[in-house]
């Protein structure tokens, strides 16, 4: 099948963000956390590159020209990829690389190359302003090693193509629309990349929010429509966490707490409930505080359930508990822009509605209905 072509930007464009170790999020999304933050650079400080016994230079700037000139513990990310990786043993295998030509270092997985989104009219203009769609082949942080399996290669994937591309552009464009542009603003959400195959360190991904740099990866494989829309939702709010909190997004949050059943304690993550498929429904809640048993894997899960719930289906929010930590988030959100207030949300989410019905041709009807989504 015919390929998405036409690149916007060049090959190893920079990402601002840090790539390191994961927690898998539901829908096989992952963050990165601990200790990769946008300030890895400074924090970590900058690895010293040893040189090779050959290298090419001109006007005192060392150019790593072929493979016997690349440094010691560096490889190719491709032949015509200007960023060279290694996975540093000081660091745990912490992958880190080089421009070869402007001997640029950093601890954050350069962006493949990417393209804007065709100008497709069910998709509105903002998203495209910000929506790519890669057109490398392939991409990765680093190739796999082929004598230890496990070693680290960052964020994986390959070019999407053209029909599921748009069908998920169409499905998360509504979506997208419900915040404004100050919003993501403001809290570093700078773009949305699309791509197929999406891998996080050699294991399957359907989101990936690259955090400190303000990307979210999203693959467009099949999903159901209502699994897309939620996702969507649920690694938004992780990004917002993080912008408010930074590293300690998954740390105690007693304003948050004080809705949990006395002495509850979180468990380790939501990579420990990945094999458990139920997780994710409501019929699984082990108490009223809860929406589902996968909320109680970690504090950072618990609130993107709520907001995603709170974006597409906020009926489900029925409790108490459920209601006071959906209005603890709606104040947070309030606070980063007063934009994001129940009034402005709902007005948005009407104008789409019409909008959808424009495109599709729904009656009135349709939109008074409501969508009928329903939580898995």
């Amino acid at each position: 099948m015919k390929r998405l072509c036409n690149p916007c930007c060049p090959a190893g464009a920079v990402s601002s963000g840090a790539i390191g170790d994961a927690e898998e999020y539901r829908d096989g999304g992952t963050s990165t956390r601990g200790g990769d933050s946008s300030n890895d650079d400074q924090e970590l400080g900058p690895l010293r590159v040893q040189p090779s016994s050959r290298t090419a230079s001109g006007s005192g700037t060392t150019v790593y020209t072929d493979q016997a000139s690349i440094p010691q513990n560096f490889v190719e990310l491709g032949p015509d990829n200007p960023w060279l990786v290694c996975r540093s043993p000081a660091h745990g295998g912490k992958l880190f690389w080089l421009h070869r030509t402007t001997q640029e270092t950093t601890w954050r997985q350069p962006l493949p190359r990417l393209m804007p989104l065709p100008k497709w009219s069910t998709v509105h203009a903002p998203m495209r302003e910000t929506a790519f769609a890669v057109i490398d082949p392939i991409f990765y942080g680093a190739p796999a090693d082929p004598i230890d399996p496990k070693a680290r290669t960052g964020i994986c994937g390959k070019q999407p193509l053209p029909a599921p591309l748009r069908k998920t552009c169409d499905t998360l464009s509504p979506e997208h629309q419900l915040y404004p542009k100050r919003f993501f603003d403001r809290v570093g959400i700078k773009r949305f990349v699309m791509c197929e195959d999406l891998k996080y360190n050699g294991q399957r991904r359907r989101d990936v929010p690259d955090l400190s740099s303000g990307t979210l990866y999203i693959d467009v494989g099949d999903r159901a429509v209502r699994r897309k829309r939620h996702s969507f939702h649920h690694e938004l709010w992780h990004m917002v966490d993080y912008h408010l909190l930074g590293n300690a997004f998954e740390s105690h949050d007693a304003e948050w707490c004080e809705h949990n059943p006395r002495g509850f304690n979180y468990g380790n993550g939501g990579k420990f409930m990945r094999t458990d498929s139920s997780s994710s429904q409501l019929s699984s809640s082990p108490s009223p505080e809860f929406l589902n048993r996968y909320s109680t894997s970690s504090i950072a899960e618990d609130k993107a359930e709520v907001w995603a719930s709170l974006m597409c289906y906020q009926q489900v929010l029925k409790t108490p508990a459920l209601q006071a930590k959906a209005a603890l988030l709606k104040k947070r959100a309030l606070n980063i822009c007063s934009e994001m207030d129940e009034r402005c949300v709902c007005a948005r989410r009407v104008k789409m509605c019409v909008t959808l019905m424009g495109f599709h041709g729904f009656g009135l009807e349709h939109a008074q209905a409501g969508t009928g989504e329903e939580h898995e």
